[in-house]
Order: C-alpha cells, then sequence, then structure tokens
C-alpha cells in the first residue's frame, strides 16, 4: 500500500477514534444513569486507549457497538505501527486496498471475509 494512502487511512482512523471519543462521552452524560456515577470523571483521567476496559462495566448496546468499534480501530493503529497493517488476520495475504479504504479496521481480504460470512450463515 502507499505510504500516502496509508497516512490517509491512519488520519481517518483517528478522526473516527476521536468522534467516538466525543459520542460516548456524549452519550454517558445524556443518559444520567446512577450506574454511570463517576464514569466521566475516570474516562477524563484516562487516555483513549483505556476507555474500553473503564467501560465494560457499563455497556449498553449502544455503547457495546461503539466500544467494539473503539477496539477494531485502536487493534488496526497498532497493527499499522508494528508494519502488518492490511494482512488478513486468516490468511496473511494482503487485504484489497478497496476493502481498507471503505472500512480501515478490515482485519480480513474478501475471500476470507466471504468464507466467514457463508460458514455463519451454515450454523
Amino acid at each position: 500500500m502507499p505510504h500516502s494512502i496509508a497516512q490517509q487511512i491512519r488520519a481517518q482512523m483517528l478522526q473516527e477514534i476521536e468522534q467516538l471519543r466525543h459520542q460516548i462521552y456524549q452519550y454517558i452524560q445524556q443518559n444520567h444513569l446512577p450506574e454511570f456515577g463517576n464514569l466521566t470523571q475516570k474516562l477524563d483521567q484516562n487516555p483513549v486507549s483505556h476507555w474500553p476496559e473503564l467501560l465494560q462495566n457499563w455497556l449498553t448496546p449502544e455503547l457495546k457497538i461503539k466500544v467494539g468499534r473503539l477496539e477494531a480501530l485502536q487493534a488496526a493503529i497498532s497493527l499499522m505501527d508494528m508494519g502488518l497493517y492490511g494482512l488478513c488476520s486468516d490468511c496473511e495475504q494482503r487485504i484489497e486496498q478497496e476493502l481498507l479504504i471503505a472500512d480501515p479496521a478490515q482485519q480480513r481480504c474478501q475471500h476470507c471475509a466471504t468464507k466467514m460470512l457463508e460458514h455463519s450463515i451454515e450454523r
């Protein structure tokens, strides 16, 4: 993958992480549920990379989706930092560039994603 495209994808992921951070924080503030307690204070005191762990005890269906996406993006950035970004988690071949542009957190090439989908439908 050309370096310029990788930089663009990284910037896209960082921007989405920042958007998720704001959405999660806003959700917690708007839903002043007693069980959220001082969660916003804990989040303020920790980097966003620790948020999935901090939020584990408070995962509503909406937060679960947001936290899952946050984890996927953070994992993709870690792979990028290690030089492994864009490799399929199943077959270790390169993931198609179009797939990564559409979803930077994509973990599988088209072939393996299709196989996984077919396998889940059979169950």
